[in-house]
C-alpha cells in the first residue's frame, strides 16, 4: 500500500499554535482584557457614569445607579457585544447621577483599575475609595497609580490582596 500525502501540515501547525496562543492566557489575564474593553466602552458613553464592574472568570458584575431604564439597557447592551464574557450579573439600580467634576476623576480611576479585574474605586468627598480584590505583586503598582490621580486621599477599604 503506497503512503498518500496529506495537503494540510500546515493548517495543523496553525491550529496548534493558535490553539496554545488561546490556552496559554490565563484567567487573570483574560479578565483583564474583558476589564479594559469594559472600560473603554464605558469612556465613550454617560450611561456607566454611575456604574461599577468587577470581572472574574469571564463573569461581569454591574451594580450603582443608572439614570434610567434606557441607559441601564444601553450598558448592558455594550457588554453584550464582549462575545467572551460568560454572565452578567446585574446589581444596577435606577436612580439619579450626577455629571460634576468627579466623573473625569472617575474616567482616570477607571483607567487605571483596567489592569485590575476584581477592583473597584469610588469617588467620594473625602477622597478615592478602593474596594475587591489584587494580587499581591500589582498592589504596590495600583497604589501609586491611584495615588496620582487624586494624590491627598487614598482610602482603602475592603481591598484583599491575594497570592
Amino acid at each position: 500500500m503506497k503512503a498518500t500525502k496529506h495537503a494540510c501540515p500546515g493548517k495543523l501547525v496553525f491550529v496548534i499554535a493558535l490553539l496554545s496562543i488561546t490556552t496559554s492566557c490565563s484567567p487573570y489575564k483574560r479578565d483583564q482584557q474583558i476589564k479594559a474593553d469594559l472600560v473603554l466602552k464605558a469612556k465613550d458613553d454617560a450611561s456607566f457614569a454611575g456604574v461599577q464592574f468587577t470581572v472574574y472568570n469571564r463573569n461581569v458584575t454591574l451594580w450603582g445607579v443608572c439614570p434610567t431604564e434606557k441607559s441601564r439597557m444601553m450598558v448592558k447592551q455594550k457588554l453584550s457585544t464582549i462575545h467572551v464574557i460568560k454572565k452578567i450579573d446585574d446589581k444596577m439600580m435606577l436612580g439619579p447621577v450626577e455629571l460634576n467634576a468627579n466623573y473625569v476623576l472617575k474616567q482616570a480611576l477607571d483607567s487605571v483599575l483596567a489592569e485590575y479585574p476584581r477592583a473597584t474605586g469610588k469617588i467620594d468627598t473625602s477622597g478615592i475609595v478602593l474596594n475587591g480584590t489584587v494580587k499581591q505583586q500589582y498592589l504596590a503598582k495600583l497604589l501609586k497609580s491611584v495615588s496620582r490621580i487624586k494624590p491627598e486621599a487614598v482610602i482603602i477599604n475592603r481591598l484583599a490582596v491575594t497570592m
